[in-house]
């Protein structure tokens, strides 16, 4: 299984895969995943004709730095169970599945994903990605997230605001308590987190402003609606330079303390203990994965 966490999530972008021509061109831009959506962007109508074209842009994507998932609708629709059966054969990175209220609620994908992966020949398992857009989902994120077929969850923040009776703001005080739980319960399970996505496009500031907030809390990256969102957000979830030459200070200075049999130092005159250095490696090789770099 992929797991999440082993990948740089800084942005991830939604692709409508009944538009074949943003299909053409997403693989080429910078982002770090691609969501394409066979959900809310897509008309019923063009739901099966979206699946034939996800399912040839999950085979033509051969650069190995994207991250391939696909977004199936809703498995409260009659619509889920086609979606899988028609992507699968593309190997998708993962299925991100919307509106994951309960980890039961999953059970009928996880059924199929299953009978899927014995019937194919070579040896691939299928990771979920579960979508959190509800109160209800918010409260078993770690139900949810804790799942060994789950690596990663993914914010919903219109739909989980229109459930709170709030407008997202920028800042989303209105929401921080719904948004902490939620990387709480990622965390703690050990996978991905991302952050829902800011749909004001006239707003750069505002979007920059909430990829700074989401970082600070611990989100893994930002799912992004447009290419101008990408870079930004692979900037700000990344750390600065500052920040890289400090950590490689403090890996530095504990390496040589414990290789002295100490565990503790100080640097810049700050108590410096084991789990300060494998923070400082884990900035370290977020870094080192961006540059290609696979050996500190």
């Amino acid at each position: 299984m992929q797991n999440s966490l082993s990948r740089l999530l800084r942005s991830v972008l939604y692709v409508p895969a009944s538009n074949q021509k943003v299909l053409k061109k997403a693989p080429h831009l910078d982002a770090d995943c691609l969501i394409l959506d066979l959900e809310d962007s897509v008309p019923s109508q063009l739901k099966e004709s979206a699946r034939i074209l996800a399912q040839e842009t999950l085979q033509k994507v051969d650069n190995k730095d994207i991250l391939r998932t696909v977004r199936i609708n809703s498995l409260e629709t009659d619509y889920w169970i086609e979606d899988v059966k028609a992507v699968f054969s593309g190997l998708p990175d993962a299925l991100v599945v919307p509106k994951v209220d309960s980890i039961s609620s999953l059970q009928k994908l996880f059924d199929l994903l299953t009978k899927l992966e014995e019937e194919h020949s070579a040896e691939f398992v299928c990771p979920v990605w579960a979508m959190i857009e509800s109160p209800l989902g918010v409260i078993n994120s770690y139900t949810i997230a804790n799942h060994p077929s789950v690596s990663c969850l993914v914010m919903g923040t219109s739909d989980l605001g229109a459930a709170l009776g709030v407008v997202p703001s920028v800042d989303r005080a209105n929401m921080s308590v719904s948004l902490q739980q939620t990387v709480l319960a990622a965390k703690a399970a050990g996978v991905g987190i991302i952050d829902g996505v800011f749909v004001d496009l006239k707003n750069p500031e505002g979007f920059a402003t909430q990829c700074r907030m989401g970082a600070d809390i611990g989100f893994n990256g930002k799912t992004v609606i447009h290419p101008s969102q990408i870079l930004p957000a692979n900037k700000i979830f990344l750390p600065t330079e500052a920040e890289v030459e400090h950590a490689r200070k403090i890996l530095t200075s504990w390496q040589r303390a414990h290789s002295q049999g100490e565990e503790i130092c100080l640097v810049d005159g700050v108590l410096v203990e084991r789990l300060h250095a494998r923070r400082a490696l884990e900035i370290l090789k977020s870094v080192n994965e961006m540059l290609g770099i696979t050996d500190l």
